[in-house]
């Protein structure tokens, strides 16, 4: 029971720490710029896979190379398809190409559970993303790229 309050609590905690630094990640001024906030969606996506996955150092050293090198080939990859305009049944026949090449990788740096995760964890992200701005969308504040956020503890930007 204790063990299984302590877990609760430690999600908790991670869900809080993420939200209050996604608040504050639309709370850039300006002047950070789309690539400051890439820079720091990014970091956000390392802590959010990094705890979905429970990865140990050891894991981390040898998983976020591949990765990364993932990550860059499916960009290319999504890229292309849309400027040639592709269906989109073609797009996730390709992505799912690419995860099952990548497959054999990530095993010799994570469990076969812990690569399920992943796929899993990378939908949650995307999903949580796509809720943060809907959310923000029906408040009338316009999306995330396009201007700063109120900062935390109110008044405007």
């Amino acid at each position: 029971m204790i063990k299984s309050l302590h877990t609760v609590m430690k999600k908790m905690f991670f869900f809080l720490a993420l939200l209050f630094t996604t608040g504050l990640l639309w709370a850039q001024p300006e002047g950070g710029g789309p690539d400051k906030r890439e820079e720091m969606l990014q970091s956000l996506r390392v802590a959010y896979i990094t705890k979905q996955l429970d990865l140990t150092p050891a894991e981390a050293e040898k998983f976020w190379p591949v990765y990364n090198k993932y990550q860059g080939d499916l960009r290319r990859m999504m890229a292309e398809h849309r400027e040639k305009r592709g269906s989109e049944l073609d797009m996730q026949e390709r992505v799912l190409n690419l995860r099952k090449q990548y497959r054999g990788e990530f095993l010799r740096c994570i469990s076969e559970q812990k690569f399920d995760r992943l796929l899993r964890a990378e939908a949650g992200w995307g999903d949580m993303l796509r809720k943060e701005l809907q959310r923000r969308r029906e408040a009338g504040e316009r999306p995330m790229m396009d201007r700063p956020m109120r900062r935390p503890g109110g008044g405007g930007a």
